[in-house]
């Protein structure tokens, strides 16, 4: 993720940058953006991880935060419930980069369609309606993510936690 600064974590609201954004997801983005909510990266999934197998595994979609977030909690506990479609995951995670120091900490939520389906277009698009329709009913972002940094990684290690997310920020308004 280090080396993806250049295509991560854009204003929306420039054209060039909306135009990034998987096409399929870049209303939920917006949406999420215009609510308060930063998100990092994105792909809305569905294509073939591997396209030379007959069968091969569907691949993933997500949308990450950073700073990191609740939100993939919030929606990861709504979309359970709605959609049987898929598989979800929503994760913490504290990245690396290659190994350079360009740390980042972000949250994220993760879906797949489940193997035994095939990949239709209307699993998708029920999906990304069921994440509109959770993006609507939740309040404007009100947790900081010092908040969220403090349950993830406890009160000593804040102080790093936010030296981290400052660093990363940084690199977000280059």
């Amino acid at each position: 993720m280090g080396e993806l600064d250049a295509s991560n974590w854009k204003n929306l609201k420039v054209a060039k940058n909306a135009s990034r954004v998987d096409p399929a997801i870049r209303e939920i983005v917006s949406s999420l953006n215009d609510n308060g909510y930063k998100t990092f990266s994105c792909c809305s999934g569905g294509h073939r991880s591997n396209l030379r197998r007959r069968f091969d595994r569907h691949e993933s979609g997500y949308i990450a935060f950073s700073p990191p977030s609740r939100i993939p909690f919030a929606l990861y506990i709504t979309l359970r419930e709605r959609n049987q479609d898929f598989m979800f995951e929503a994760e913490a995670v504290i990245h690396d980069g290659n190994g350079d120091r360009r740390e980042t900490i972000y949250t994220q939520l993760d879906w797949q369609l489940l193997d035994q389906r095939k990949p239709k277009l209307r699993y998708y698009e029920n999906l990304f309606s069921e994440i509109q329709d959770a993006i609507d009913s939740l309040p404007r972002r009100q947790d900081g993510h010092k908040d969220v940094l403090t349950g993830l990684l406890g009160k000593p290690h804040l102080r790093l936690g936010s030296k981290i997310v400052s660093g990363q920020m940084k690199r977000f308004t280059r």
